[in-house]
């Protein structure tokens, strides 16, 4: 597969993916919108192409001739015509594969979030179109810790903040690993449908999410359980909205731990697509000066 049409390359899971394909041989056609940029993909050879994704012309337009479509929905802006009208326009085009990055779980019953609802639309949509798919389902983003919610307090008192109960056990992946995802799955799979959990080589507790931090940084961590109405309060602050049905997913949360614990069989994964995703300690390093280690 050669072609491959990629939504959502200017954001922060778009772009690695649109980096990875180009790096891995593809030729990759952004989808922009009117006035939006990308010269940095574009000086990698990426070919920009405007559209909407409420225009279903624009989109079959941006479809004509590739092989593969990555799609990518906005969490934030939770409406599943986004998502309907990118696989029409795909499936009119006659493209071959659909690879989907769900953004999370894509969860049996509906739950109240909007944001997590609508996959259960799109992925039904998917699986009625007749286009090979993949839907690939991220545990949690390790960029999540990146946020106003936690990082300012791992920086300014050795506090690692997250809305969830130490009971919790995630397998958290990060936003490289899971644009390599993309690319396996676009070079690996066979035909037909899949539903495929993705996730990091660990499984963990917000306490060990805190002891690896403190590994990559060179100090104390410490978890702190953060109340779900604060995590809200903060996201309406960062995002101008969205606060109030994320607490309440993460309250539910609180009241049964199991809804967001991860049980992902990593070796099978490996087995269906083949990456190496990198560990905690490792994502923390990286990051290190905005956790606020002054030696980087």
């Amino acid at each position: 597969m050669t072609n491959i049409l990629v939504y959502g390359a200017t954001g922060a899971q778009g772009r690695p993916v649109a980096r990875q394909l180009i790096a891995a041989g593809h030729d990759v056609r952004i989808l922009l919108r009117k006035g939006e940029g990308a010269p940095d993909l574009i000086a990698l050879g990426a070919e920009p192409v405007i559209g909407d994704m409420m225009d279903p012309d624009s989109l079959e337009r941006a479809s004509a001739g590739v092989a593969g479509v990555f799609l990518l929905v906005p969490f934030l802006d939770p409406r599943p015509e986004y998502g309907i009208n990118a696989i029409d326009a795909a499936a009119r085009a006659g493209v071959r594969r659909i690879v989907w990055n769900a953004s999370g779980a894509i969860m049996p019953v509906d739950t109240g979030n909007p944001g997590i609802d609508m996959r259960r639309v799109i992925v039904a949509h998917l699986e009625a179109s007749g286009v090979n798919f993949a839907a690939l389902q991220p545990a949690v983003y390790m960029e999540n810790l990146l946020g106003p919610w936690t990082a300012p307090e791992v920086a300014a008192k050795d506090s690692l903040a997250y809305p969830i109960p130490n009971s919790v056990r995630l397998q958290w992946i990060s936003h490289e690993d899971a644009a390599a995802f993309v690319v396996a799955a676009f070079d690996q799979l066979t035909a037909g449908g899949h539903r495929i959990e993705i996730c990091g080589p660990e499984t963990l507790t917000g306490e060990d999410i805190a002891d690896r931090f403190g590994k990559a940084l060179g100090r104390t961590i410490t978890f702190r359980p953060m109340p779900p109405k604060e995590f809200g309060a903060i996201m309406d602050s960062a995002f101008g909205g969205g606060g109030d049905s994320t607490a309440a997913f993460y309250e539910a949360v609180y009241a049964n731990p199991g809804i967001l614990s991860s049980r992902i069989d990593y070796a099978a994964l490996s087995e269906t697509l083949n990456i190496t995703p990198v560990p905690m300690e490792d994502f923390a390093r990286r990051h290190a000066a905005v956790f606020g280690d002054a030696s980087t």
